[in-house]
């Protein structure tokens, strides 16, 4: 058949396809073809892996058990409670219970009880309410002898002590009162002096006056001086006389002691006003501070009271007892107050409103203070506290509780004891 025959037979109108097109459709086919495998592969593989997993094992997936009365028992494995021996039921882990708040004693945890346990073993709770609470501290004290009444006697030149006056201590003296005398050389000389100047001379002029002085500088009395001038006559001894009115607490001389001015002849104390030093704690030295009033009582005498104002906080604490020394001055007229008389100084604060709770709710182990908050439904939870000062049975909350919370007031070490027990319990089973 002519070439001429083959274009005779194509319909009519319609034009040859050229032969590269025709294999261009049939790559494009096969890459589709290629693409709808790979994806028929690739989605039977993650059914694969769906189903796997589905079927591994519970302890494959750390499937753990708890108690569903104490959420702090925790096990890998079925099993009971140690504390209650109730069945642990699994969970999953991301729901195990939080980590104990930071109010938490170390050492603690929280416990649920049923109501025959709450009964059995006697719990009883008290609202801590809002009160006004006046800070009393009563502390011990001692009188001491005040150091500016306090006086030295001493000579101002060496002699020797010729008559003793006051020759034991214990004995009250008043100003001016003669306590021995004694023979100075030097006083002696001076006196001398005085005389020869008045009779050479009418008196009052530059040389008696300078005998005068030296005569008062080696401490004779200006009564004495005036004796010696008026009757023209030294005298061999001089008095040597009390300072100031009080009481002779020592006395180091003797008749015939020979003196010098380094020597302390006799001690005098006034006790007209006197010391009462109280040894204050730590907690209450917010009450006893400078002008704060305080009522002393005696050991001997409770029934008579001495009212007195702090002028001194000493600016040390004593290392063994933790106490710090507070001074008032109180008036001491009839010398009832004997230094080392020994009794209570009674501080009293202003009132103010603090939140109480009863003392015995109060779990103090020393390092640690803290309380038990009834949070209800038998849940009790541990709380730390700071306190503050106590009235009677009840005691003041600085922080940890607010007024309307109830806390544990009965039974509470048992309490303690319990919340203790499961918080080992669960460090043990924690650190498996």
């Amino acid at each position: 058949m002519s070439a001429s025959d083959h274009e005779t037979d194509m319909p009519e109108g319609e034009e040859p396809m050229p032969g590269g097109t025709r294999a261009m459709a049939i790559v494009r086919w096969g890459l589709l073809g290629a693409m709808a495998v790979l994806a028929v592969f690739a989605w039977t593989g993650f059914a694969r892996s769906e189903a796997g997993k589905a079927e591994q094992p519970a302890a494959a997936r750390k499937v753990k058990y708890r108690c569903p009365m104490h959420p702090q028992i925790v096990s890998d494995e079925p099993g009971e409670c140690p504390i209650c021996h109730m069945t642990l039921e699994p969970f999953e882990p991301d729901k195990s219970a939080p980590a104990p708040d930071a109010g938490t004693p170390p050492g603690t945890a929280p416990i649920q009880l049923s109501l025959d346990r709450i009964q059995a073993i006697g719990v009883r709770t008290s609202v801590a309410v809002s009160r006004e609470m006046k800070h009393t501290a009563r502390v011990t004290a001692v009188v001491e002898a005040p150091e500016q009444g306090a006086s030295e006697v001493h000579v101002r030149t060496a002699g020797f002590v010729e008559s003793i006056a006051v020759s034991q201590t214990g004995v009250r003296v008043g100003a001016g009162q003669v306590l021995l005398s004694f023979y100075s050389p030097s006083v002696f000389e001076a006196e001398q002096e005085l005389v020869a100047t008045r009779r050479w001379s009418s008196g009052g002029d530059a040389t008696s006056n300078a005998a005068r002085t030296k005569l008062g500088l080696l401490g004779v009395a200006q009564g004495e001086i005036d004796e010696v001038e008026k009757t023209g006559v030294a005298k061999r001894t001089v008095a040597v006389v009390a300072p100031r009115s009080g009481y002779v607490v020592k006395k180091n001389v003797v008749a015939g002691s020979y003196v010098t001015p380094e020597m302390a002849l006799y001690s005098v104390q006034d006790l007209s006003r006197v010391f009462v030093v109280a040894n204050v704690f730590q907690n209450d030295r917010g009450v006893a501070v400078v002008g704060a009033q305080g009522t002393f009582r005696l050991n001997r005498a409770p029934d008579q009271a001495t009212v007195g104002r702090v002028d001194l906080v000493y600016p040390s604490v004593d290392a063994e007892a933790r106490t710090t020394r507070a001074r008032m001055q109180v008036d001491n007229p009839d010398r009832r107050f004997l230094p080392g008389d020994w009794g209570t100084v009674e501080f009293a604060a202003q009132p103010r409103t603090v939140t109480v709770i009863p003392r015995d709710a109060v779990v103090n182990t020393g390092t640690q203070t803290y309380v038990f908050i009834d949070e209800g439904a038998g849940h009790f939870t541990p709380r730390t506290v700071v306190l503050g000062e106590q009235d009677g049975d009840q005691v003041a909350i600085q922080s940890g509780v607010s007024a309307g919370e109830r806390v544990v007031s009965g039974a509470t070490f048992l309490l303690d004891s319990e919340s203790r027990l499961q918080a080992s319990v669960f460090t043990q089973t924690a650190g498996r």
